[in-house]
C-alpha cells in the first residue's frame, strides 16, 4: 500500500467512526479514573475510542485532549463539564427495557423484591430491594430476551448504588440465538464499585436473541444488579 492510499484508508476509518458516535449534553453518570491523551482532532479521538471499544469518549478542544478508558458513575444529578465534550455510540436504540428475563435463582426466594424483571424495568431505586438479586452460588446469571433476532452493539450495566458493588466480578457479557448455546462477547473483571456504570462494546456484527451476564470466579457470589440495558442497530 502506497503513501496515498494509507492515509486515504486512515481518513476513511476515521470518518466511519466518527458516524457511529454523536454528541451527548448531560448523561445520568460522570467519569472518573480517565486516560488522558493528547490528540489533534476529536475524530481522532472517537477512533481510538472504536478502536479500544470504548462506548463514550471526551473530548477537550480547547488542550486538545482526548479522555479514554473511564470509569463511570452513576449520579442523576451530573453535569458534564463545560470544557468537555461527552461523545457516545449514536445508532443504536435500547432493547432490554420491560423485555422478559429469567435468572439462575431469586434472593429469598422473593420476586417481589429482587425477581429478573426489576433488572428491565427503567428504573434506578437507591435501596437494597426492588432491584435484581440472585441468592448465592457459584455461577449465578440474568438472561434477557430481546423481541426479535438483533445486531446487539453495545451492553450497559448499572451496579447497585446502597453499597456491595463489589459483587460485580468476573463478568461474562453472552449471546445466543437459541437460549442454550451462549458465545462469550464481552468480559468485566472488577471488580466493580458502587455505583458503577459497566459498558461492554461487542464485536460488529453480533448477532441473537438472549443476552446473559454471569458471573465466573469463585464459589459464594451474588449478581446483584439496578439495571442493564441492550443496544442493537435494528
Amino acid at each position: 500500500m502506497n503513501y496515498v492510499s494509507a492515509v486515504l484508508l486512515c481518513c476513511f476509518v476515521d470518518i466511519v467512526s466518527m458516524q457511529l458516535y454523536g454528541r451527548l449534553a448531560d448523561q445520568p453518570f460522570y467519569s472518573e479514573q480517565c486516560d488522558e491523551i493528547l490528540l489533534s482532532s476529536v475524530i481522532q479521538c472517537v477512533a481510538m475510542g472504536r478502536a479500544s471499544k470504548e462506548g463514550m469518549v471526551y473530548f477537550n478542544f480547547i488542550n486538545k485532549l482526548c479522555r479514554l478508558h473511564c470509569t463511570f458513575v452513576y449520579n442523576i444529578n451530573s453535569r458534564a463539564d463545560e470544557d468537555w465534550y461527552h461523545f457516545a455510540r449514536s445508532s443504536t436504540l435500547t432493547a432490554a427495557s420491560v423485555k422478559a428475563s429469567n435468572s439462575s435463582s431469586v434472593n429469598e426466594n422473593n420476586p417481589s423484591n429482587w425477581g429478573s424483571h426489576f433488572a428491565t424495568d427503567g428504573i434506578m431505586p437507591v435501596s437494597s430491594v426492588n432491584i435484581f438479586a440472585t441468592d448465592y452460588e457459584q455461577t449465578p446469571w440474568l438472561t434477557v430476551t430481546l423481541d426479535k433476532p438483533s445486531t446487539i452493539e453495545l451492553v450497559r450495566v448499572f451496579n447497585r448504588q446502597d453499597g456491595h458493588g463489589e459483587r460485580f466480578h468476573d463478568v461474562a457479557f453472552e449471546v445466543s440465538s437459541d437460549a442454550i448455546k451462549f458465545e462469550q462477547k464481552g468480559y468485566f473483571k472488577g471488580p466493580g464499585i458502587t455505583n458503577q456504570v459497566i459498558e461492554i462494546l461487542f464485536d460488529f456484527p453480533t448477532v441473537g436473541r438472549y443476552v446473559r451476564i454471569r458471573i465466573t470466579q469463585g464459589t459464594n457470589n451474588i449478581l446483584n444488579i439496578v439495571e442493564i440495558e441492550i443496544y442493537c442497530l435494528d
